[in-house]
């Protein structure tokens, strides 16, 4: 018996049911300690009670962003890969992250409508240049007028796709997918860009960026239709 037919028979055997990408099927899900985690190099804020380690069938890929559902609670993937031994794939893995009902499924950079980046997490700054507005000879101002609206953003543990070079990356945007809709900042362009790394340690990113426009979308809508 090969031994992916052992692991897949060990799944059924001691994992529990889960809903992916419309099918159920039986995994291993269990949180996310320094020691089971230690081997795939993640930033250390992985290693709390909200995160769990997803093993599962070879034949059930997973990406960034797929949910799944089980009995007791909801997750969304962060990470997801196939475990090789020699070139057979045995089985899959992910780092999950327990999933609440207004949480960003995914968060990523796209340029010229591509994926360019995964991002982990994320922080806004909103700035607007507005002023009081007083009369003449009056201390107090009887009122305040708009004025230009900023964003600025942070992004940690950035992870570029398909070989994109960030420092090349300019005019793109920022998606945050939830649910039920996602909010877009475009014209982006990085301010700085940080990444601290070492030999054998997968390099970790940040990003700071400003943006032109803030817009929100629905579910089903497109280019704000």
């Amino acid at each position: 018996m090969k031994q992916k037919e052992v692991l897949e028979r060990l799944f059924q055997k001691y994992g529990e049911t889960v809903t992916v990408h419309g099918n159920k099927i039986s995994a291993v899900l269990r949180p996310l300690q320094y020691k089971s985690g230690a081997t795939l190099n993640l930033p250390t804020e992985y290693y709390d009670n909200l995160h769990y380690l997803y093993t599962g069938p070879s034949g059930v890929k997973l990406c960034t962003g797929d949910e799944i559902y089980s009995a007791a609670r909801n997750y969304v993937v962060k990470r997801a890969d196939t475990s090789l031994l020699g070139g057979e794939e045995l089985y899959a893995w992910a780092v999950l992250k327990v999933l609440a009902t207004d949480a960003d499924r995914e968060v990523y950079l796209e340029a010229d409508g591509k994926r360019a980046a995964i991002v982990d997490s994320y922080t806004v700054k909103c700035v607007q240049q507005s002023r009081t507005v007083a009369t003449w000879g009056e201390q107090e101002a009887v009122s305040t007028a708009p004025g230009r609206v900023s964003y600025e953003l942070s992004l940690e543990n950035v992870r570029p796709e398909n070989g994109t070079d960030l420092c090349a990356l300019s005019g793109f945007s920022l998606i945050a997918a939830g649910n039920g809709g996602k909010v877009i900042y475009s014209g982006c362009r990085w301010k700085n860009i940080t990444e601290a790394g070492g030999a054998g340690n997968t390099p970790r990113r940040s990003m700071v960026l400003v943006a032109a426009a803030r817009a929100q979308e629905k579910e089903g809508e497109s280019n704000g239709q």
